[in-house]
């Protein structure tokens, strides 16, 4: 493969925009749930977050250990937020409370973007219930009873979500959210709201559940502050002062109760306000898929009418037997889906287009918009992707131009509304705008790139993901200080990060002493890094973190992999052909060998950071219901023992254990002769 072969690979997947795309929304939710100070508005950051899920499916195994789509809430991943936001979002100072463990989590909800999505909710939930009454009879019942289970549809407010514990019918602690496991205790905040009451009207036992929020004839009266009424009701709630938090006037709504025996979320809705709490407001039940869409929509032509902002509405099971039937993934309830409402649209001025250098050289062209608010925060920038995405919008400099905060990193430009005397048309350059290298474009490929790896861009970029949490954890070392040691010639490459000084960090600007030791005591210790860490600091196109982890699990040392075939590439399962080309261009190209044995002669000693297991190397698969344990937990011990769970039959699978009930997995195994076919006992057996 020529190296024009091996860019065109890297842009197919657009796996560096994935990555990075990982990396920003880790950054979202750590605002938004540890910090209860969001970045971006929930509609936009549920449009990337589908944009990650779309990437993940059709690429399941490039998916990042880290992304936000393996875990509940935040991260603590920082990040540069590159979206033009109104400074108003930050006017206040974040403060931390105490933290408050939640007894139970508080999970996120899946979301459906329009009626076809909402109806394969409906027939998912409908699927799993019938494949299941068969295990529990007091559902079966139920099913019996009715032709298909009643939904409930709620407005979603807008807010900041909290659990509120009630103990004998008083107000005895609360807490924000969190990363769903834990929260920040706002306790004396949640006193301050009038809405809810300190004591009950029955002496009861309770956890309530709702969101905060602020009216918008409140939030008119305190805008020049915040950006949007959900910041405002943030920042508020979090104020160490519960004056500050009592003069903003916050309200709620409580939309889940947990305690009373209850057997329907409309029962439990009827009980809450009949104890005195807020509910929510216009709630409705239905069993028919048609009135369902159409309750979700006459939802959406209330949302102007509310004095509350709402971003979409709530479609529960209504029946608690039929929820903790389909219990619940790593990340949402199986029983419930949020329907998002339309993303906001803009008309704006497109002042210029700026080109940007990424880390694999790809030239992307930005647009510099005249500032327009949409939803809440101010936009100043768009992406335009390639110049086949300007050509086919007819996008010209100077155009007015229709915008929307939707499915991108930063707003996309939909096309052209209105083209003047003055707009110019838009020409790629022919040379790099950061080290001035002819630019190249492959005739099949619609990027342009940068053919230079010597290019400070491309190296900034290099030596940020390097030096990233999720590869060699070098903390300190970030894209401001990276910026100052490339521009001016003090590192050219990966390797020389290790040959820096204490005087020369110190004379950085925004370093002192401490900073610099610090940062030169991360070097030393990223010296002893596990190799699947360092094989994913390298950069290799589609050697993502799980990639890495197969890799070093089967190689073990990068000597190993150096000498590695493609036929022993590709025989390792979950490894095709795309990877292996890849790394076999990495290792067999000059000047990534030479920064190997740069890294080398650094004292970079990777080391083998996996124990030996004994179902290493050998594939899973469960089907049906298992007696002592449950599916995720036999599914850890697999892993736990060096085995691999698949997701389906097929002939690289070597074991499926059997439970009740196993379903179609059990006749395709079957029909293929190498597949063992054991129950719970013999599963057992093999790992004790």
């Amino acid at each position: 493969m020529n190296v024009d072969e091996y860019l065109a690979l890297v842009k197919k997947l657009n796996l560096d925009e994935y990555l990075a795309l990982v990396k920003k929304l880790n950054y979202y939710a750590h605002q938004y749930f540890a910090l209860d100070s969001p970045k971006i508005p929930d509609s936009e950051y549920d449009l990337l977050y589908r944009k990650l899920e779309d990437f993940e499916k059709e690429n399941p195994l490039f998916i990042d250990y880290e992304s936000p789509t393996q875990k509940i809430g935040a991260g603590s991943v920082s990040s540069k937020s590159s979206i033009e936001e109104d400074s108003k979002v930050s006017a206040e100072k974040v403060v931390k409370q105490k933290p408050f463990k939640h007894k139970l989590v508080m999970p996120s909800l899946g979301n459906a973007f329009n009626k076809e999505e909402i109806k394969q909710f409906y027939k998912r939930v409908i699927k799993i219930i019938e494949e299941k009454t068969a295990l529990v009879s007091a559902a079966k019942e139920k099913i019996d009873q009715e032709t298909t289970p009643l939904f409930t549809i709620e407005p979603k407010i807008d807010g900041l979500a909290v659990a509120v514990h009630y103990k004998k019918g008083r107000l005895l602690a609360g807490s924000t959210r969190g990363d769903g496991t834990t929260g920040e205790n706002v306790t004396e905040n949640l006193k301050t709201i009038a809405s809810l009451p300190e004591k009950l009207k029955e002496e009861i036992d309770i956890e309530v559940r709702g969101e905060v929020f602020m009216r918008k004839s409140i939030f008119n009266k305190v805008k020049d502050k915040f950006a949007n009424p959900r910041n405002a009701a943030a920042g508020s709630l979090r104020q160490l002062d519960p004056g500050v938090t009592a003069e903003r006037k916050l309200d709620i709504f409580i939309y889940q109760g947990i305690g009373p025996k209850k057997n329907e979320q409309g029962k439990m809705l009827q009980y809450l306000k009949k104890i005195g709490l807020p509910v929510v407001p216009d709630f409705y039940t239905s069993n028919n898929l048609e009135e369902i869409c159409e309750k979700c929509e006459h939802i959406y032509t209330k949302k102007d009418l509310y004095d509350w902002d709402i971003d979409g509405a709530v479609i529960k099971l209504n029946d608690f037997d039929l929820q903790q039937l389909l219990g619940s993934t790593n990340k949402a309830p199986r029983w419930a889906i949020s329907y998002k409402f339309k993303t906001e649209e803009a008309v704006t001025k497109l002042k210029d287009i700026i080109v940007q250098v990424g880390r694999t050289g790809v030239l992307t062209p930005v647009a510099v918009l005249e500032p327009v608010r949409i939803s809440g925060v101010l936009v100043q920038r768009a992406t335009l992707h390639n110049m086949d995405d300007i050509t086919r919008k007819n996008v010209r400099i100077g155009d007015e131009v229709l915008i929307k905060r939707a499915g991108e990193v930063i707003p996309e430009i939909i096309k052209s509304i209105k083209t003047l005397k003055d707009s110019k048309v838009f020409y790629m350059p022919d040379t790099c705008p950061v080290c001035h290298s002819k630019v190249t474009k492959i005739e099949e490929e619609v990027a342009y790139r940068c053919p230079s790896i010597m290019c400070p861009a491309q190296v900034k970029g290099r030596i940020l993901h390097f030096v990233s949490r999720e590869a060699m954890d070098i903390e300190g070392f970030g894209e401001v200080l990276i910026d100052q040691l490339v521009d001016q010639g003090r590192i050219k490459s990966i390797a020389d990060i290790y040959s820096l000084t204490r005087y020369e960090l110190e004379n950085m600007d925004r370093m002192g002493e401490k900073s610099a030791a610090n940062i030169l005591s991360a070097l030393e210790n990223s010296r002893r890094c596990s190799f699947s860490r360092y094989l994913y600091g390298l950069g290799i196109p589609f050697v993502g973190k799980h990639t890495a982890d197969i890799l070093a699990r089967k190689f073990k040392s990068i000597k190993n992999l150096f000498s590695a075939s493609k036929e022993d590439i590709t025989g390792i399962y979950e490894i095709g052909e795309k990877v292996a080309d890849s790394l076999l261009y990495a290792v067999n190209n000059d000047e990534f060998r030479l920064m190997i044995n740069k890294l080398s002669a650094c004292g970079i000693k990777p080391g083998y950071d996996f124990k030996a297991g004994k179902l290493d190397g050998k594939t899973f698969l469960i089907s049906g219901t298992l007696k002592q344990n449950k599916r995720y937990e036999a599914e850890l011990m697999i892993k736990n023992h060096g085995g691999r769970v698949l997701s389906a039959v097929s002939k690289k699978l070597d074991y499926l254990v059997v439970g009740d009930n196993p379903g179609s997995k059990l006749a395709k195994a079957k029909k293929i002769d190498n597949i063992n076919i054991v129950d719970e006992e013999t599963f057992l057996r093999l790992i004790n």
